[in-house]
């Protein structure tokens, strides 16, 4: 039908064309492309304006478009290059089906020239679908019996593609059993047919599983598949099969009737009524069919009739299984009688070695064993097993013999002797067995070599050794034995400075103990490393080595060398010159020295041991410079003496000394000239001046120091006041009950509140703050605080409730304990009637016969629970009768714990190593104990008990956890302070008594590379300078110029210390020693060479990373020191001492009378501003003073209610604060609330806050107003009347307490902003009306009335004539303040 349509549309457009072509009289032609289907859209067809014989630009100017009716546009076309392109993807199998060919013609239409042109484009087909089945998969039934070559068909595929893309060939899966046919009928098609080729067979398979393929022709081909499922249908062509043709079954002979012997099965391939198998006996001869039974249907076997072994000891059973047609099959059953089972089996030993290599090879024979057992069948059937994980295996033999041998290599260093148990068991039921005892014991072969405890060793000796020093042990273990394990040191060959090792160190071959052979030098080398090695005496011997490395110590064995001052080479005494202008500090020679230990021992001090005038020269302790002490004078003797010696650091320490003399003059010829005594010349008036000013300094200091002390004393004792105050504050409990009614209520309410309150003049705000109450001071009730909560003990039973067969028993019970008291009675007489009981299993108990019939359970051996917490005693009871009879009953026990085993450590002694520097808090080692026992007695928990360290400085290194053991470092240590310190840990238990194990733990504190190389020679000088040395010019190469001595507070390689030349004046003059320090000529001092040289070198010691110092050299060539000074220091002129003495007294007593010109000052202008009188208040604003402090009279009167107020007044502030303190214990005297006068009244209004003097105050207290006492209907409540006594406490609850305060807080809030007073209306408190008319004075008292206000004679009310300022009536003549003081 849409082929018509389609075809009709067609028709219709060429009409159409023709008629266009007819009236118009224009020319046609045909256009015809051709292009393949399923392209993109915008593909290109063909370049239709060429072929219209136009431009591409002109397809859009001449109106070019395509004409078709009725069908969907395919094609377009594309005016910017003129050409047909598709206008979507085109399908040809859904345009022309399975069409030959498929043309798809429309026309186009030149509107300016109403030309018309038919195209006609042919679609390609392209091998864009594969062949479908339609279905996915095919079942086929056919029955097994089908003949071969019988054919079933099959469904045929479909392929919308033509030509060659169509449908082409069907291919079948391979297949033993089918094969395919295709049929070909007229119009070219072709149907698929399944072929059988061989007989089918159920049984075998039931289903085959086939694939039919079909493909077409195209490039790429493409395929369908169909899934065909071949199911065989059964036929009974197999008679039922048994599983076996004979039966074996084998019964003892006192087996009960109707004892189940075997179950028979047959079994048929077939399915359904086919399979189904009925069994039935054979008709045989005999009895069998009255002894056993046969189940038809489940073919079970068993016994109707008792067996005997004498009447027969073997049957034969014949059965049939059929199937439901009737094909059957026969079996038999065959039937053995056994005898019961009643010889247990002999083992013999027939031959045995008694030890055997532990080189021995697996399968390496021991023993040949015998077994056998006389009974016969199953029950002579004997098993030969080794019991136990061992390493030896039974190999059986011939007839009954067994062999021993081994089943793996041994090891006699884990095991050197084996108990074998050999177990021969028997067949029979049950089965017995017996149990034989080998003792094999290993024999040691030389297979370990001696092994050290380290991978290597440290040792260290000090030098100077006497000959013949143990230096260190070393020892070596070997596992084997004898000679095997006999261990034999030596040292292995070296050479050490060209000698051979064995003439330093010697080792004893028997203890491993190294010997020095000679003294050692710390100077010559300072360590050797060596090898030890360890062999056996077996055969061949077994050696292993090891590395020792042995380190010499420094000693002090050399005394210091003084390089100068040496004497001159003719022989005379070298003079050091000194002139008479030197200042003190003048530098007049230094005293070089070396040493050359290292270390500690190479430190060198200087000190004067005698001068000729004590206290004219010092000597540097470290850089061994002499300097005048003073100035010189002209009583000083020429010529000076001094004797310095020069110590080093070591123990004993060792010193050498030097002679300097010293000439006081300017050079030789004054000191010639001088010879004679001189007199001193002195200034008197300088030395007058001097004193005076020192005498001025100390006295203003003095009085400066005396009025500090005064200040410093008030403003303590104010402050101690003010503590004092603040410590009694909280209550009013120094105030008798009975002068107020209600004051317990009122002191909680007053204790819960504390209010801050500013005050600012020029100000219109005032600001309060309350702070949230606080409930944790309300009473507590007398008979809350005396509640007990019972107290539950639990009581420990002996027994256990509920069951008279449970038993609980202490471990700790002593022998002959009673357990249980049992009874027996056998209700025969006469000797059936005597009853004898014991305990089957072997137990710590037995049973002790107390009378007729009564027997004790008594403990036979001590308890451990830890080895057996429970017993389950069998108690057989058997009398005497012919047959004995006899009944059992059992008991179960149970151990219960006592703490009989103290915990116990993991390791005898721990050892932990601890690098220095760790962090405080980190766990460095834990220790761990086990307890055996139970609960509390194997609770363990761990604490330190003893230790080396200060007991009070314990806490503060270590500590310990209780629970777990774990051991923390409560602090970081330092290797340098403390190397090593021993604990003893206790772990503890819980029991009753507690029983305890200690354990010794030591730590070692590791070094760590913390600490950088100290440089003690050179050093700067006391006045920063650097420091310099001497070097002759004729000093010859190797000449020792000087040393650099360092030492470094760590130890071992991190204390190893070498030199290094960093920087040089002139490189290649002077060398380092890389070890020693010792700085030398490298050749020969040239006239080119500069005067002074400049050294800098670097001290590295051995840490990783390695740290490092550097000190600086100033070395001068001078052949004495005289010469090196001019051109060493340029010195400014010597200035006269007295004169820079006088300056800095003068200087020091301006200073100081300046600071006391300051602290008086600002003394007197803060007592002036804190003053009272109106002169002093006249530097502030009119009517405004400034109090801090709380007043609070001594004593009260009845009604009155002690408050204390801080106000805080300030000038220009935009705020005024209010501070309400706390009531103290301790009363201030009674004074004024501002400014300290008795009738300062503070006035505010919102218009301008101020403070006025209102001089009708008196400073005397008023008298009490007794309307503070209210009824109980006028307390706070959650009522307005309320009965009960009116002494009740007030508030009566805390709802009540909090809704007070809530009200209270709500007015405060109104009195900040403005937006109320605190009198309010009458009887309102000061609340607004928004409270409500619940909230009067009839429910909350007036709390104002009768509040004293210290240092007047006021008291608050609530009247309006009293808010206004008006004198109330009957108010006892007081003055009242006026409303807006009330409101703030």
């Amino acid at each position: 039908m849409t082929n018509w349509l389609r075809f009709r549309k067609s028709r219709g457009l060429a009409l159409l064309c023709a008629l266009l072509g007819t009236l118009w009289e224009t020319g046609s032609g045909q256009i015809r492309y051709s292009v393949p289907e399923e392209l993109e859209k915008g593909s290109f067809v063909g370049s239709i304006a060429k072929d219209l014989g136009l431009e591409p630009r002109e397809l859009a100017e001449r109106g070019v478009r395509i004409v078709s009716r009725g069908r969907t546009q395919l094609f377009a076309l594309s005016p910017r290059s003129g050409s047909l392109v598709t206008a979507g993807r085109i399908d040809r199998e859904e345009l022309c089906a399975h069409s030959a060919q498929c043309l798809v013609k429309f026309n186009i239409l030149i509107e300016d020239k109403l030309k018309i042109f038919e195209v006609e484009i042919e679609i390609k087909d392209i091998n864009d679908n594969a062949p479908d089945f339609l279905t996915e998969g095919l079942d086929i039934k056919i029955g097994e019996l089908t003949a071969p070559g019988t054919r079933f068909p099959l469904k045929t595929a479909f392929d919308p593609d033509v030509g060659m893309n169509s449908l082409q060939n069907y291919e079948l899966s391979p297949n033993d059993y089918f094969s395919l046919a295709v049929k070909s009928v007229s119009g070219g098609a072709s149907y698929p047919e399944l072929v059988l080729e061989r007989a089918l067979d159920r049984e075998e398979q039931e289903v085959h599983q086939l694939t039919l393929s079909a493909s077409d022709g195209g490039d790429p081909v493409r395929s369908g598949n169909l899934y065909i499922q071949v199911i065989v249908l059964d036929a009974n062509d197999n008679p039922p099969a048994f599983t076996q043709p004979e039966y074996h079954v084998s019964v003892r002979e006192n087996v009960p009737v109707g004892t189940h012997l075997l179950r028979v099965n047959a079994t048929d391939p077939d399915e359904g009524f086919n399979a189904q198998v009925s069994y039935i006996l054979d008709k045989m001869p005999g009895k069998i069919a009255q002894i056993f039974d046969l189940d038809s249907v489940t073919g079970d076997v068993s016994i109707l009739k008792s067996l005997d072994y004498e009447d027969a000891m073997f049957y034969e059973i014949k059965i049939e299984a059929k199937d439901g047609p009737g094909l059957f099959s026969k079996a038999k059953i065959l039937v053995t009688v056994l005898d019961v089972n009643d010889n247990a089996p002999e083992v013999t030993i027939t031959s045995f070695t008694g030890s055997v290599p532990e080189e021995a090879t697996a399968g390496r024979e021991i023993a040949l064993i015998n077994v056998h057992d006389r009974d016969s069948g199953q029950n002579g059937q004997v098993t030969v097993f080794v019991l136990g994980n061992l390493p030896f295996n039974l190999e059986k033999s011939i007839d009954q013999y067994y062999r021993l041998v081994t089943a793996r290599s041994l090891d006699r260093e884990q095991v050197s002797e084996y108990n074998v148990t050999l177990r021969a068991t028997d067949g029979g039921t049950p089965p017995l067995s017996t149990e034989t005892h080998i003792t094999l014991r290993v024999t040691d072969i030389n297979d370990n070599p001696p092994a050290f405890a380290h991978a290597s060793y440290s040792a260290y000796i000090r030098e100077n050794n006497p000959r013949g020093t143990s230096i260190f042990s070393m020892t070596a273990h070997d596992p084997d034995s004898d000679n095997n394990a006999r261990i034999t040191y030596a040292l292995t060959d070296d050479t050490l400075q060209r000698e051979p090792l064995s003439s330093y160190i010697s080792i004893n071959s028997d203890t491993g103990i190294l010997y020095a052979l000679r003294s050692f030098d710390y100077e010559q080398f300072r360590e050797l490393q060596l090898w030890v090695t360890a062999s056996d005496n077996g055969n061949p011997p077994l050696s292993s080595n090891v590395s020792l490395r042995l380190f010499v110590l420094d000693q002090n064995d050399n005394i210091p060398e003084i390089l100068y001052p040496t004497l001159p080479t003719d022989g005379s005494t070298g003079v050091e010159l000194a002139p008479r202008s030197a200042e003190p500090g003048y530098l007049v020679t230094k005293v070089v020295a070396v040493d050359k230990d290292s270390g500690q021992n190479a430190w060198l001090s200087y000190r004067l041991l005698k001068a000729s005038e004590p206290g004219l020269f010092v000597v540097g302790v470290h850089t061994g410079e002499v300097r005048t002490a003073r100035a010189l004078q002209d009583r000083d003797a020429l010529k000076q003496s001094l004797v310095v010696a020069v110590q080093d650091h070591g123990q004993p320490p060792l010193s050498a000394t030097v002679t300097l003399t010293v000439a006081i003059a300017n050079s030789i010829p004054d000191v010639l000239a001088d010879l004679g005594s001189l007199e001193p010349s002195q200034d008197s008036d300088a030395s007058d001046l001097t004193l005076y000013l020192v005498v001025a300094v100390a006295a203003v200091s003095c009085v400066f120091l005396a009025f500090v002390i005064v200040l410093l004393a008030l403003r303590v004792r104010r402050w101690h006041k003010s503590r004092l105050l603040q410590h009694t504050s909280g209550g009013l409990t120094g105030v008798p009950a009975t002068h107020f009614v209600g004051v317990d209520g009122v002191q909680a309410f007053l204790q819960t509140y504390s209010h801050e309150v500013s005050l600012t003049a020029g100000s219109r705000q005032s600001h309060l703050i309350f702070p949230q109450p606080n409930y944790a001071d309300m009473l507590i009730s007398h008979d809350s605080c005396e509640k007990n909560e019972p107290l539950l003990i639990p009581q420990d039973l002996f027994e256990v409730k509920g069951d008279p067969k449970l038993l609980q028993v202490p471990e700790d019970s002593n022998l002959g304990t009673v357990i249980a008291l049992i009874k027996v009675r056998d209700q025969d007489s006469g000797q059936n009637g005597l009853v004898s009981c014991f305990i089957q299993e072997e137990v710590p108990f037995k049973l002790e016969s107390t009378s007729r019939n009564y027997y004790k359970l008594v403990i036979d051996r001590a308890l451990d629970r830890e080895h057996t917490a429970e017993y389950n005693v069998t108690i057989t009871a058997t009398d005497r009768g012919k047959p004995p009879l006899s009944s059992s009953t059992s008991i179960t026990l149970h151990i219960a714990d006592v703490n009989d085993n103290p915990p116990a450590f993991h390791q005898a002694s721990y050892m932990v190593h601890v690098a220095e520097n760790n962090p405080p808090g980190a766990s460095i080692a834990q220790v761990s104990a086990s307890d055996p026992d139970l609960g509390s007695n194997g609770h363990i928990s761990y604490s330190i008990v003893a230790t080396d360290l200060e007991p009070q400085a314990l806490s503060s290194y270590v500590s310990v956890s209780a629970q777990s053991g774990v051991v923390f470092a409560q602090r970081a240590f330092d290797h340098e302070q403390l190397r090593a310190f021993e604990l003893t840990l206790q772990a503890r238990d819980q029991g009753s008594p507690a029983l305890s194990g200690n354990v010794s733990l030591r730590v070692l504190v590791d070094d760590c590379n913390d600490n950088t190389p100290r440089v003690l020679y050179p050093t700067l000088g006391p006045e920063g300078s650097a420091l310099f040395d001497t070097v002759p010019r004729a000093a010859r190469p190797g000449y020792l110029v000087t040393k650099v001595v360092a030492v470094d507070a760590d130890s071992g390689h991190n204390a190893w210390l070498s030199y290094h030349v960093l920087q040089a004046s002139e490189p290649g003059l002077f060398s380092l020693g890389l070890r020693t320090g010792e700085v030398r000529t490298a050749r020969v001092l040239s006239d080119r060479d500069a005067s002074r040289q400049r050294l800098l070198v670097a001290v590295r010691d051995g840490g990783q990373p390695p740290l490092s110092a550097t000190a600086t050299l100033h070395l001068v060539f001078a052949d004495s020191l005289q010469e090196a000074l001019p051109d060493l220091s340029d010195r400014p002129a010597p200035t006269d001492p007295q004169a820079e003495l006088q300056f800095y007294l003068v200087v020091a007593l301006a200073l100081i009378s300046v600071l006391f010109l300051l602290a008086v000052t600002l003394a007197i202008a803060l007592r002036l501003r804190s003053s009272s009188s109106p002169t002093a208040r006249g530097c502030f604003q009119p009517d405004l003073c400034s109090k801090s402090g709380s007043g609070i009279p001594p004593n009260y009167s009845e009604g009155t209610l002690p408050y204390s107020y801080n106000l805080c007044v300030a000038s220009q502030s935009a705020k005024t604060e209010f501070n309400f303190l706390n009531l103290t214990r301790e009363m201030a005297p009674p004074q004024d609330l501002l400014c300290g006068e008795p009738s300062a009244v503070v006035r505010a209004s919102d218009e301008d806050p101020q403070i006025t003097y209102d001089p009708s105050f008196s400073s005397h207290q008023a008298p009490p107003n007794t309307d503070w006492r209210f009824s109980q209907a006028q307390r706070p409540g959650t009522s307005g009347s309320q009965n009960g006594d009116e002494t009740g406490t007030w508030p009566n609850n805390q709802f009540d307490t909090e809704m007070l305060q809530a009200m209270i807080l709500a007015s405060a809030s109104e009195a900040a902003d403005g937006s109320s007073t605190l009198g309010g209306g009458a009887g309102t408190m000061g609340l607004s009306a928004r409270y409500g008319p619940q909230f009067t004075l009839q429910h909350v008292p007036d709390y104002r009335q009768n509040v004293y206000i210290p240092g007047s004679n006021a008291t608050l009310t609530n009247a309006a004539g009293k808010r206004d300022g008006k004198a109330p009536a009957g108010g006892n003549g007081n003055k009242k303040k006026s409303g807006k003081k009330e409101k703030k």
